[in-house]
């Protein structure tokens, strides 16, 4: 029973894996999940055989399974660049890195083409066409990640996500800090991002890194669990800046906070908690608190203050009309918001729109700080 379990689960993500795989260490696992299958058929192989070489199938397939199995333990990024890489694990709540943990183990790049896979048949908002195309886009953008040998040794905070899922702790204070390599001795504006639903997927933090080294910014982007931002992840986010003003050079007088989809909440909250500690709002693809951002603190802290909204023209999961009623609510009240829409584009924009996105974002940067 246990074996036929075992089977009927690692059986299909094994070949799922040996056929899809996006890294090397992904094909390492697929033959580590194929060999343990085969162990137990070894064994029977070993009663029956009457060939000597036959008689040791156990031993060949145990052999394999160590060489593999170490192979895929040696490739398991340390999460430490080195002292002058330009980014880096940090932690203000007594989380550490799990070098060893499944979420390093199976690259990243894995883990979200899988979901990429699976997610259609349990999100009925998402089609197989959609996440197909968007699919493509993403192991672009890993692919392209994965050959910064910094961004490689950096490792994943996924299993943060995966925790608030399965129920354990996962406001551990983590984030990820990218000070570009080129900063001099002055002090840098920085850009705050909470991430959406699913995770902080480290994608994120290349595609913001960009902006970042081009613009002069230092990125801060907080982990929150599996992205369900609220007023505790809007308080541990004040502790991570406040951590991330320790180490890096940043200019408080310039800081700016942004939010992806569920991470809008985030922004929501923050905007209201402490509005004086932001320049400006940058909202992604957003789900907006309305009950925070249709109030009369939110639209009295943030009149005749810039705010930054885009958004695609076909996401059936943020529905435009939704987005542009909160925009013409914090227009009437005086809130100075530019609005950008994407024509043809859906919520997963931020991947097949990376590039475009960031120039939109540069730009409006350099008008709000003229």
């Amino acid at each position: 029973m246990l074996y036929s379990g075992y089977f009927l689960v690692v059986g299909p993500l094994s070949l799922w894996l040996l056929f899809n795989a996006q890294t090397p260490v992904g094909l390492l696992l697929a033959t580590f999940g194929l060999l343990s299958l085969l162990l137990p058929l070894s064994f029977i192989i070993r009663q029956r055989a009457q060939n000597k070489w036959l008689r040791r199938a156990p031993e060949y397939v145990v052999v394999l399974l160590v060489v593999v199995g170490t192979a895929v333990f040696l490739q398991a990024p340390s999460g430490n660049p080195g002292p002058d890489a330009p980014v880096q694990h940090r932690f203000v709540g007594g989380g550490r890195y799990g070098r060893f943990s499944l979420t390093n183990l199976v690259p990243e790049s894995e883990q979200v083409n899988l979901g990429f896979t699976v997610m259609p048949y349990v999100d009925p908002l998402l089609t197989v066409e959609q996440s197909r195309r968007v699919s493509v886009f993403t192991m672009y953008i890993y692919h392209e990640m994965e050959q910064d040998p910094n961004f490689r040794e950096l490792g994943s905070a996924m299993n943060l996500a995966y925790d608030e899922l399965w129920g354990r702790p996962f406001n551990t204070g983590h984030y990820y800090l990218y000070v570009p390599p080129n900063a001099g001795s002055d002090p840098l504006p920085a850009i705050v991002f909470l991430h959406g639903s699913a995770g902080n997927f480290k994608a994120y933090t290349w595609i913001w890194s960009k902006l970042a080294e081009a613009e002069g910014y230092i990125l801060i982007a907080p982990s929150y669990g599996f992205g369900s931002w609220d007023e505790a992840g809007a308080a541990r986010v004040l502790q991570v800046i406040e951590d991330a003003q320790q180490v890096a050079n940043i200019d408080t007088a310039h800081l700016y906070l942004a939010g992806l989809s569920n991470g809008g909440l985030g922004v929501s909250h923050l905007a209201t908690l402490a509005p004086e500690k932001f320049r400006g709002l940058i909202f992604l693809s957003p789900v907006m608190a309305t009950e925070i951002v249709d109030s009369a603190s939110f639209q009295a802290a943030w009149a005749n203050r810039p705010v930054l909204a885009i958004s695609g023209e076909t996401d059936n999961r943020i529905p435009l009309i939704y987005v542009e009623q909160r925009v013409a609510a914090m227009q009437q009240a005086s809130i100075d918001v530019t609005p950008i829409i994407y024509p043809n584009e859906d919520h997963f924009l931020v991947f097949s729109q990376p590039e475009a996105i960031m120039n939109d974002v540069a730009d409006w940067l350099a008008s709000v700080e003229e």
